[in-house]
């Protein structure tokens, strides 16, 4: 359900509000989006990945988060796990950059992360690979940056996805452990 405003907003007065609700909010640039619970696949594969970043990370300048406010110009995401460079401070709310992003999809948010959120997150000169994980396979799509800034996808159902100017291999089957799908 949408929240209906009476003018239009802008990502300050965004943030402002939100800072005072209870539950977590995405703004479009016209419309405030709530965010909603996922499932077990999708907390599991969240845990699964974080778990594998802090390992691969150990003391690199780069810092791993969960489901952090992440300002895309005038639009507001909170992507499933965000990798930023260099540390952040213990009090930020709002992230401004970073250099990777992972969603995990659902039958909801399909669209949004493969159309909207990609537009958005591109505009973010720091971002070097945004990965879409899907809940229901063992599957991902890594798009990377090309030198120019072209975007080029690539599918990846087994094996491991490097993650181009980070130097990390993440091995899928590290990010779906523990679940099952149907062959």
């Amino acid at each position: 359900m949408d929240t209906v405003m009476d003018r239009p907003w802008t990502a300050e007065t965004f943030l402002t509000w939100e800072d005072q609700q209870e539950g977590k909010h995405e703004f479009d640039g016209r419309r405030v989006v709530p965010m909603t619970g996922g499932s077990i696949a999708h907390q599991r594969i969240v845990f699964n990945l974080r778990l594998a970043l802090m390992a691969l990370l150990g003391d690199r300048a780069l810092t791993a988060v969960q489901e952090m406010r992440l300002r895309a110009g005038t639009r507001i995401r909170y992507p499933d796990v965000v990798v930023c460079a260099g540390t952040l401070d213990q009090t930020i709310r709002t992230l401004a950059d970073a250099v990777a992003i992972f969603e995990v999809l659902s039958d909801d948010t399909a669209t949004t992360d493969r159309v909207d959120k990609l537009i958005d997150y591109a505009a973010l000169p720091s971002l070097r690979c945004y990965v879409l994980l899907e809940q229901t396979a063992t599957a991902a799509t890594l798009f990377q940056r090309e030198p120019g800034g072209a975007w080029i996808a690539s599918a990846h159902t087994e094996g491991a996805l490097v993650l181009p100017g980070l130097d990390l291999t993440l091995k899928l089957a590290d990010l779906y452990q523990g679940l099952t799908f149907p062959a």
